[in-house]
């Protein structure tokens, strides 16, 4: 039917294929509202060709008056990529009578789930973790259906024994009936000890997603090691004592009778009859030309494969090989199952029997053995369908994607800069390069072989190679410095382009699983921390994605720490939110709340004494807190923790997050303060206030959004302002002082860019009205265009990654309309409180009588058990 068109707010949805074939399967976007536009999922359509559509939603998001501020929709794929979606709000119901379907439902007992489709039957067993997938027929399902399970085994081949399984349902109801258009059922399992003393409460996630509009049903299957790493002198390499070792992990669906199969290896071949069995099909490598790159070394320093690419075998004897398999299977006339990222993430492999298909995501292989390392995660995915159409799941590997008009993310309060964006500008030209150039980050890929579970969908950290002998592969790893999963979603939203979409999902999918260590077992200021990028100037060895190896070589450069671990200077949130905010992915929201935890205990600690005696031995070291005058340091540290407490008060609206920042940047800087003391022209120990005042930026904005201009708000602008001045008279291009510098490299060229983003912010913030920080701000943005475009080195990943994340602001704050005009800067703040808080003797006895009276024995020793172990 057609609805009433004349509503109040319209966002038109754009639609980008990857292929010239028409879609299969669900579209799914996030759209970002304004405050007071939505209050009800009931009072908004989506709207296809004019006629509204069946469309699930799900709020991600709320403004603080409880008004919707991002809502997740999924819809089915048109046939053209020239149909239009429009998504409607309106402020009253729609009060046409609506039928309501039952396309998907589901029932739910102590023992078991099912989950009624129209085109399937699916049934879960609370007891064990298995599942049974039927088709239809008429509405009836057929009587011998396909049941599954995980297969678990540990390092000496011993099946892995269920302990316990957990189950949780999530449903998004359709905007145009309010029946469910999609489930969510999550299985949690642990497993017991097969041997003791080799490993305990190792987990899986098994996450089936459904929808009503599609017979497709998308499994993801997590592995989970939540024992802390031992990395004995700070290193962490693999072959720690507290690794799992296991040797396969799979899921095994099973049929009771006799089943003709159909499969192809690679996506554009043609359909091939099983006529003998066993079929094995089996990825090795990556395929690739350096695919036996060092960057996949066990703990022995060996590679632990010999063939490139793939391999079939036909009753154990070799049929085929090529490069990168992408293999789906068609069975018993109407199951069908594929693999995401099979060669990407090898190992991984396919066997196929009379009555059974095997997806190794893990596959047993001989004398292979497999570490996830303590904290760690891997997760695959793999799609079923129950259809008779042996090309039912061609669309999983080449989905068209959907996004709003570019202009509406300005309703988003994280913020993005992006809607004066021009494609011709100079920096997008450079940041083009990401994609067009000869070292696009997917050639990047392949110059390391950035492929298998644990590296697949991480960046090469090219520029540590500079002093290297390019006759061999220098391994190291980005690990998201900087946030280039902020920077990959900004260019797709801008251009529209799916490929940074790409390289976003990949990228955040690998920070999710691998480098946030995801353990409560070790010390609190690591646990839930995002590990460093692997050390500047030095082969990663075996430290995996973990920064140290015991194998590095110390002293390497100045300040090298040569060992440690997760640390608040290295801490970032902004992209895994937009991520969620983009997709509705729950794991990247729980990330930046995992990731906000911790960094709130790097900089506050806990409240044992023996920890507030090294915070005594420890309150000169730069980068830390100094918990017995209140003062944070001036640094990226305690810009990434406001920004994650940005990022998490944007996730869920808690206005004690808001608070949190408020304290810090009072106990920080200071609007009247003297920034000549700050000694800001030692670059290298002090360039980082910069950073800092970008994430004072962003709280403006931030609160900006929903006017609210306090106190709190004037005091941070003020702070803006004192320091934008001294920016203004004394700053100046690093490199236009290189003897100062350590490493005068491009790098420092593209970290000018920041102070045009807090320049062109003070332009806005003092009501337009210093012209001086806009053309200021103009100077270093042109600066760093034209000094990067002549650059050998401008395709680095990290001058890339840093153009990115820093690039937009200057246009848009010299753009946008002033709608608020901010009172006059105030040259009477009281003094700090770090300042006059009383002599560091009271401050002293004051902190540990504190800590005395709330002390814990039990707590001092477990503080102190995982110092010494």
């Amino acid at each position: 039917m057609n609805i009433n068109t004349q509503s109040t707010y319209r966002i038109p949805l754009e639609l980008s294929f990857s292929s010239e074939e028409n879609p299969v399967g669900l579209l799914s976007t996030s759209v970002p509202l304004p405050v007071g536009a939505l209050y009800n999922l009931q009072h908004c359509h989506l709207l296809h060709d004019g006629k509204n559509v069946s469309c699930g939603a799900r709020i991600l998001a709320t403004w603080p008056d409880k008004s919707i501020k991002w809502v997740h929709l999924s819809f089915s794929a048109p046939q053209s990529n020239q149909s239009k979606f429009i998504f409607v709000t309106c402020q009253q119901d729609d009060i046409t009578p609506k039928s309501v379907t039952q396309a998907l439902s589901y029932t739910q007992s102590d023992s078991q789930t099912k989950v009624h489709h129209s085109d399937f039957s699916f049934v879960l067993d609370h007891n064990n973790g298995h599942f049974s997938l039927a088709p239809k027929k008429n509405n009836i399902a057929e009587s011998n259906p396909l049941s599954a399970e995980l297969i678990l085994k540990d390092a000496f081949k011993h099946d892995c024994t269920m302990s316990s399984c957990n189950v949780a349902i999530h449903e998004t109801p359709d905007l145009l009936d309010g029946a469910v258009f999609a489930l969510q059922l999550i299985v949690e399992m642990t497993y017991s000890d097969a041997e003791q003393g080799i490993y305990s409460a190792i987990s899986a996630i098994n996450t089936f997603s459904f929808s009503a509009e599609q017979s497709a049903i998308k499994l993801d299957v997590t592995l989970h090691n939540p024992a802390c790493a031992l990395h004995s002198g700070g290193s962490w390499d693999l072959g720690d004592a507290n690794s799992f070792h296991f040797s396969e992990l799979s899921v095994n669906f099973h049929s009771d009778v006799i089943c003709p199969v159909n499969y192809r290896v690679e996506s554009q071949q043609e359909w091939k009859i099983a006529e003998t069995l066993p079929i094995a099909i089996t990825q090795h490598s990556s395929g690739g030309t350096n695919w036996q790159s060092p960057v996949h070394v066990d703990h022995e320093q060996k590679i632990p494969f010999a063939i490139k690419g793939y391999c079939v075998q036909h009753q154990d004897a070799q049929a085929e090989n090529g490069l990168r398999a992408t293999p789906s299977i068609h069975w018993a006339n109407f199951f069908n199952v594929t693999l995401e990222h099979f060669w990407q993430k090898f190992p991984s492999a396919v066997l196929i029997t009379e009555d059974r298909v095997s997806l190794g995501l893990f596959p047993a292989q001989a004398d292979i053995k497999y570490e996830l390392q303590g904290g760690e995660k891997s997760t695959h995915t793999l799609w079923l369908a129950a259809n008779e159409d042996k090309n039912a799941l061609n669309g999983v590997h080449t989905a068209p994607s959907a996004k709003a008009d570019t202009i509406q993310y300005a309703n988003s309060d994280m913020p993005l800069y992006i809607e004066h964006s021009q494609r011709d500008a100079k920096l997008q030209q450079l940041i083009n390069n990401g994609l067009l150039s000869h070292s696009n980050f997917f050639e990047k890929r392949e110059q390391l072989d950035e492929y298998g579970w644990r590296n697949f969908g991480d960046l090469y950290a090219d520029h540590e190679t500079a002093e290297h002998d390019a006759s061999s592969i220098f391994v190291s790893h980005y690990n998201n410095q900087y946030d280039p999963i902020y920077g990959f979603l900004r260019q797709y939203l801008i251009s529209g382009d799916h490929r940074w979409f790409t390289l976003a999902d990949d990228l955040a999918k690998h920070v999710k699983d691998i480098d946030i260590y995801h353990t409560k077992d070790d010390k609190s200021e690591y646990n839930g921390g995002l590990f460093w990028h692997t050390d500047h100037y030095l082969q990663a060895f075996t430290s995996s994605h973990r920064s140290y190896s015991k194998h590095q070589g110390k002293g390497a450069y100045q300040d090298h720490a040569g060992g440690g671990g997760p640390g608040g200077q290295h801490c970032y949130t902004s992209g895994l939110a937009l991520y969620h905010l983009l997709t509705g992915d729950e794991a990247a929201k729980q990330a930046v709340l995992t990731l906000t935890d911790w960094i709130t205990y790097v900089y506050e600690g806990g409240n044992t004494c023996l920890e507030l005696l090294l915070a005594l031995k420890n309150r000169h070291v730069l980068g830390l807190k100094n918990h017995f005058s209140g003062q944070y340091p001036l640094d990226r540290g305690t810009a990434n923790y406001i920004n994650a407490l940005l990022d998490s008060y944007v996730l869920v609206s808690d206005t004690t997050l808001l608070e949190k920042v408020e304290h810090i940047i009072y106990h920080t800087a200071h609007p009247d303060e003297d920034v000549s003391l700050r000694k800001l022209e030692n670059v290298e120990e002090t360039w980082f206030y910069i950073v800092f005042l970008q994430a004072v930026v962003r709280y403006l904005d931030i609160k900006r959004k929903t006017n609210d201009y306090d106190r709190a708000f004037y005091y941070a602008r003020d702070c803006l302002l004192n320091y934008a001045h001294w920016i203004l008279e004394h700053e100046y291009m690093y490199l236009d002082k290189p003897d100062i510098l350590e490493y005068p490299n491009d790098t420092w060229t593209a970290q000018d860019l920041r102070k045009a983003h807090v320049l062109a912010a003070a332009y806005f913030y003092s009501n337009k009205s210093s012209e001086e920080y806009q053309s200021k701000a103009l100077y270093f943005e042109n600066q760093v265009a034209s000094r990067i475009a002549a650059s050998d080195t401008k395709t680095y990943t990290r001058i890339m990654v840093l153009l990115m994340q820093n690039d937009g602001p200057t246009a848009y704050f010299t753009q946008t309309e002033l709608v608020h005009e901010f009172k006059s800067r105030e040259t009477n703040w009281p003094a700090p409180d770090y300042v006059r808080k009383g002599s560091f003797s009271a401050l002293l006895l004051k902190a540990f009588s504190k800590r005395l009276l709330e002390v814990s024995i039990s707590n001092e020793v477990n503080w102190l058990k995982k110092r010494l172990r």
